[in-house]
């Protein structure tokens, strides 16, 4: 695929996105399929926190939504920060992935898969669409073959985490209200995202929780505590 098929290509998913968070139904959702953590051999349960999937993008007066490089480094960071802070406060045995270490092949691709099948959900479960193999149930997984991350890395649950954040130009808001006088609707801009908690032994994601605009700025340290907060509110832990 050329650069210019990769840069559209690149594009269409970003508004795939937006469109599916805007549509969800609600500021938080979560589904919740355990109450506790549970190890195979009896050990304190766990969890191997994956890098954070995050991007920031400006959102141009055409709606075509452009990477922005620094201010995702700097919401990367936030998060992995107060993400590690947050779970060692609980009290939660967490091993969290360096994010700057380069992924191995295996990683990055389950990082893929699970941003594939997270926003099938937003759009199938949360959102307007409905499979009718689902039939309303949220019944989802990343495969049996995710056992050899938890087999890796000595884990029983991986947190995988996604979010992103539409930043509208000055332009682009203009639009917007130049839109609205007339009756047309425009975004200008969109935040959000989702985290899961995938069982490693099964590959089952067991729990889903979602959140969109106002949940907290991660480019800031504070802004990005908050978001964690609301985000991984109801988090299963261990009954130790």
């Amino acid at each position: 695929m050329g650069e210019p098929s990769r840069e559209r290509w690149s594009r269409a998913i970003s508004m795939v996105i937006l469109a599916a968070i805007v549509s969800a139904c609600s500021t938080t959702s979560q589904v919740k399929h355990i109450d506790r953590l549970a190890s195979i051999d009896e050990q304190n349960p766990r969890i191997l926190a994956m890098p954070p999937d995050i991007k920031y993008y400006l959102l141009t007066v055409g709606g075509v939504a452009k990477p922005h490089a620094e201010w995702t480094l700097a919401a990367r960071s936030n998060f992995a920060d107060a993400l590690g802070s947050y779970l060692r406060d609980r009290d939660v045995d967490v091993h969290i992935m360096d994010t700057d270490a380069p992924l191995g092949e295996l990683e990055i691709a389950y990082q893929k898969l699970y941003s594939a099948v997270g926003v099938t959900i937003l759009g199938n479960h949360f959102g307007p669409l409905t499979l009718p193999t689902k039939q309303g149930s949220f019944d989802w997984s990343l495969g049996p073959g995710v056992k050899v991350i938890g087999e890796t890395f000595d884990a029983d649950y991986a947190l995988f985490t996604f979010y992103r954040d539409y930043q509208a130009t000055e332009g682009r808001v203009a639009f917007a209200m130049l839109a609205a006088v007339v009756g047309v609707g425009v975004s200008a801009g969109s935040e959000g995202g989702f985290a899961s908690l995938v069982d490693l032994k099964t590959g089952e994601i067991v729990w889903f929780s979602l959140v969109r605009a106002g949940s907290g700025e991660l480019r800031d340290s504070t802004g990005a505590a908050a978001a964690v907060e609301q985000l991984f509110a109801n988090l299963p832990e261990s009954s130790r």
